[in-house]
């Protein structure tokens, strides 16, 4: 991939060096530098997709200034249908900005298909997916991430960008020639940093908040039962904000922690000790802080996910917090950690030979698929393509998952830095990003008062496990009466999730199952899942696509179940023999015809269980 630098002075922005955003690039930028205003700025119409729902709030905030009528850019999240969308698309606005998260795009791929625009899309929008690391970094834990991917390289003009980007092995990148641009600082952005290694986190930062007194601490760690942990321990919770995400709130919430926040506050509402978890890393603005003083804290025991790479995460942190205007601003870091040698940590060479073993397995297990006779083997079979650890690279039609390829080279990496100090330590070093100004070990005995700080610091319950001894009592009090007819409404507010959740099977049925959480848990998805099984436009697609007389190959069969899945979101359901034999009634294997030379085996569709008339 062919690289550009281009050099950014100081407090300039990315509109003081590009006239527009090029097209078909990967683009690093310094934090701060506004490539997302220039985007919404542009005068073309857009579409941005931003790693997390804060960054776009916040966006929205800005541009449409509290309008909810006459909108200025359009945000997709969960709480935007796609009739927003297209209410959007049809108004008066010369040109469109909508921001998305990775999770909302499709309908905003619904809305265009619904006005028979979509070619439209393609052609004439300018698609900006920003930090765009977070295709590789999340991945693992958050598989739609990537959900706009295929379409993003339908689009005539689009971009990659991130202060931070990670450049992926998708050979797509290279066959629509992407350029790789460089907006490259030419004045020292290095950060002072300080590198705490410990045995004892709790220690290690309650030690060091009696050495470093300061109004405020903006803390990141990247796990909510381990910041309950930790506020537990320093005794601290009426001095502290947690922000999180909107589930995570909630659970705080009903654990007894009321300081929980989904979107940032203005400047002079944090408290003592402000705490944050990874989706405030990258992209939000923290504005009107002047000297934050900044506490990275990483404990592989408590929760592994808490590591940060110096290369992207700790950069993108630091870059969280924008110069005031007419101001200068210092940012102090510390970095309190702990390592274990016992981390894995898989080299790349090992990863790719892996993957190619993977794909071997993969090959021989769907042409056993494909010549097996039985539908119970076939099902056996898809089962186990579904479900073994090589599914995670290798897509069911055998094309190569590169992305998740890439978070495993990520990881493993990640984790070495977390094996040792001199690791973590080289990283912070080769990342050529930082002047680490003191290094310090701490070493501690375990102590009764460690343990017993841990063990009193409770289990986070889930929203629904702790709602249901309310709603139990609400019931015995009586459902009909005023004041309680008041409380469930405030918990429909306040826990929309959990209610939603409880509300699937409803008062008397959970009174049978005596408000047992795990009972109740177990009811409604099986509840689901029949609701699924019965869906109506599944079973309309099915019929329209499947016809009674007809001879289809197993592996055709399967490809119209699985669309229709995806078609209709109904994710407890398997694209399997099983499921198709509960809407139609279907011969033995046997031979049905010629093909390319080839004998074909398959199935005669005997007749269609459901009556579905239209």
């Amino acid at each position: 991939m062919k690289k550009k630098i281009i050099k950014i002075k100081e407090h300039k922005y990315i509109g003081d060096v590009l006239k527009t955003i090029p097209k078909n690039c990967i683009i690093e930028k310094p934090t701060g530098a506004g490539i997302t205003a220039k985007e919404l700025e542009e005068e073309r119409n857009s579409i941005i997709v931003e790693a997390n729902r804060p960054v776009i709030k916040g966006k929205a905030a800005h541009y449409n200034k509290g309008n909810t009528r006459s909108l200025k850019i359009r945000t997709v999240h969960e709480n935007v249908d796609v009739e927003d969308i297209i209410t959007y698309l049809e108004s008066d606005v010369q040109h469109k900005k909508i921001l998305t998260t990775p999770e909302g795009y499709w309908k905003i791929v619904a809305a265009f298909k619904e006005l028979g625009k979509l070619k439209e899309m393609y052609n004439t929008y300018f698609m900006l997916f920003d930090e765009c690391e977070k295709t590789i970094q999340d991945i693992d834990y958050r598989k739609d991430i990537i959900q706009p991917i295929d379409d993003f390289f339908n689009f005539k003009n689009k971009a990659f960008v991130s202060a931070t980007p990670i450049i992926p092995s998708d050979p797509r990148f290279e066959q629509q020639g992407f350029k790789y641009l460089v907006i490259e600082p030419d004045y020292d952005c290095t950060q002072e940093a300080s590198l705490i290694i410990t045995n004892n986190t709790f220690y290690s930062l309650k030690k060091h908040l009696l050495a470093n007194q300061r109004d405020r601490y903006f803390i990141f760690l990247n796990s909510t039962r381990a910041i309950t942990t930790f506020i537990n321990y320093l005794d601290i919770k009426d001095e502290s904000l947690i922000f999180c995400s909107e589930d995570s709130k909630n659970m705080l919430n009903l654990n007894g922690y009321k300081n929980a926040k989904e979107h940032l506050v203005k400047s002079d509402e944090f408290v003592k000790y402000n705490f944050f978890t990874c989706r405030f890393n990258s992209a939000v603005d923290i504005l009107n802080v002047v000297d934050p003083y900044i506490i990275i804290i990483t404990d592989v025991f408590l929760a592994e996910h808490t590591k940060v790479d110096p290369y992207t995460e700790v950069k993108q942190i630091i870059g969280r917090f924008r110069k005031p205007v007419d101001r200068t601003i210092t940012r102090f870091l510390t970095h309190i950690t702990n390592v274990c040698p016992d981390l894995l940590s898989t080299s790349e060479e090992q990863i790719h030979k892996d993957v190619e073993t993977f794909r071997a397995l993969h090959k021989v297990l769907t042409d056993y698929r494909d010549g097996a006779t039985s539908a119970f083997a076939k099902s056996v079979v898809d089962e186990m393509l579904q479900r073994s650890e090589f599914a995670k690279y290798i897509r069911g039609d055998g094309t190569t998952n590169y992305f998740m390829i890439d978070n495993a080279i990520y990881t493993n990496k990640v984790n070495s830095f977390y094996q040792t100090k001199e690791n973590l330590i080289a990283a912070y070093n080769n990342s050529k990003s930082y002047n680490l100004i003191s290094i310090t070990e701490e070493s501690y005995e375990l102590t009764d008062e460690h343990t017993a700080a841990i063990k009193k610091a409770s289990v986070l319950k889930s929203s629904l496990e702790l709602l249901l001894p309310i709603l139990n009592q609400l019931m015995q009090t009586g459902l009909d009466s005023f004041d309680v007819q008041l409380q469930l409404k405030q918990i429909q507010q306040e826990h929309p999730t959990a209610y939603q959740i409880f509300n699937a099977i409803g008062f008397e049925r959970a009174a049978e199952l005596e408000f047992n959480y795990r009972r109740i848990i177990a009811e409604i998805a099986k509840k689901e899942t029949e609701t699924q099984h019965n869906h109506f436009g599944f079973l309309s697609y099915l019929q329209e696509r499947i016809k009674v007389g007809q001879a289809y190959t197993l592996r055709t069969l399967k490809a119209i179940l699985k669309k229709g899945l995806e078609k209709f979101n109904l994710t407890r359901l398997k694209p399997d023999i099983p499921l198709l034999e509960r809407y139609f009634r279907i011969s033995e294997r046997s031979y049905i015809g010629m093909k390319d030379g080839k004998k074909t085996y398959g199935c005669h569709i005997l007749a269609f269980k459901f009556g579905i008339r239209k």
